[in-house]
C-alpha cells in the first residue's frame, strides 16, 4: 500500500511542478515583454520630443537669420 501511495505521488507531482515551471516561464516571458514593449515606447517617445525640439530650434534660428539679415524688418 506503501508503494501505491509513494508510485502515485512520483507520477502526480511532476504534472504540479511542470505546471509550476510552465507557469512561471510564462511569467517571466510576460515581463519581459511587457517590459521591451515599454522600453520601445519610451525610446519612441523620447524621439518624438528630440524631433520637436530639433524642429523649434531649426526655426528660431531661421527666424533670427532672417531678421539678421534684415528680410523681416524692411
Amino acid at each position: 500500500m506503501l508503494q501505491q501511495v509513494f508510485s502515485r505521488g512520483l507520477s502526480f507531482y511532476p504534472r504540479i511542478y511542470l505546471q509550476f515551471a510552465a507557469l512561471v516561464g510564462l511569467l517571466i516571458a510576460a515581463e519581459f515583454s511587457l517590459s521591451t514593449l515599454s522600453m520601445m515606447l519610451t525610446q519612441r517617445a523620447v524621439y518624438r520630443v528630440s524631433q520637436r525640439v530639433r524642429h523649434r530650434r531649426e526655426a528660431r534660428r531661421q527666424e533670427r537669420c532672417e531678421h539678421i539679415d534684415g528680410n523681416c524688418c524692411a
